[in-house]
């Protein structure tokens, strides 16, 4: 049965692991923060961070636990959420993540 409400490309899956997240803020400065991975599919990720990353933004991961090392996406969206920031990104530069045989899929 196909779910009218979902229009995702790929199954997300949820790693909820610990990764660093850098980028360059709109003045040139080099930045890092550690974020909380909430998903990831093929063609993006979901994650969790201290602060606010710039819409378009390029971004660079790594994240042994969500099987992530040093990927490249743009922001799609940021919007705070309490005290921090939840950010959706979609890979670039033709990076197409794959889980380990052992994760399982997210609930959507």
């Amino acid at each position: 049965m196909h779910d009218a409400g979902n229009i995702r490309r790929h199954v997300r899956f949820e790693p909820n692991t610990t990764g660093q997240i850098m980028w360059q803020d709109r003045f040139g400065r080099d930045k890092w923060a550690k974020a909380l991975f909430l998903d990831i599919s093929a063609s993006g990720a979901r994650f969790e961070m201290p602060e606010p990353v710039e819409l378009r933004s390029i971004v660079s991961m790594s994240s042994p636990g969500a099987n992530l090392h040093a990927a490249q996406a743009t922001v799609r969206f940021c919007k705070r959420q309490g005290n921090k920031y939840l950010v959706g990104v979609e890979f670039v530069g033709g990076f197409t993540w794959r889980p380990r045989a052992e994760s399982t899929p997210a609930v959507n």
